[in-house]
């Protein structure tokens, strides 16, 4: 009998030990999701910002007459970028994850490198144009630290 009871203490604490460990594992992957939510979030508002403060910069170049192929090469590049991520974007919300973040971090990084591009273009059109760009470039800038810091968290499942 005493056999019996020891094994059944043993078993029920086994049981007890691996539903403790199940249900602090599903906790940790709901805070990782709602970190990766998180950043997913971030990552879009940075790249619709991003797009915003580039219409504005296309828009000045624009009124003053400048027709600059750096520049619209850039804008060209930004807007797949753009469209590659929010693709990608709702293609992890429907159920194929790996597809949609590769095309997320793909869009995500045409959209970083046409931003370089703009600003390298916007910088050769001279002062003038930089100081009447400088809003938009500025809202551009804090756009890309949303989109990595996004990129991030969502990517690593939050911290």
């Amino acid at each position: 009998m005493k056999g019996r009871s020891r094994f059944l203490a043993t078993s029920l604490i086994v049981l007890l030990s691996i539903g403790v460990f199940a249900i602090a594992g599903s906790l940790q992957a709901a805070e990782m999701d709602q970190g990766a939510m998180a950043g997913q979030k971030a990552m879009m508002e940075g790249a619709k910002k991003m797009m915003d403060g580039n219409k504005i910069i296309m828009d000045i170049v624009a009124k003053k007459g400048i027709h600059d192929p750096d520049l619209t090469a850039a804008a060209k590049m930004m807007t797949e970028g753009y469209d590659m991520l929010t693709k990608g974007e709702s293609m992890t919300t429907g159920g194929t994850m790996a597809e949609g973040q590769t095309m997320v971090k793909k869009g995500a990084k045409m959209m970083l490198e046409a931003q370089k591009m703009t600003s390298a273009a916007v910088t050769k059109l001279g002062p003038e144009v930089v100081r009447e760009c400088t809003i938009a470039l500025d809202s551009c800038t804090y756009a890309e630290k949303q989109i990595k810091e996004g990129a991030l968290d969502w990517f690593f499942g939050g911290f």
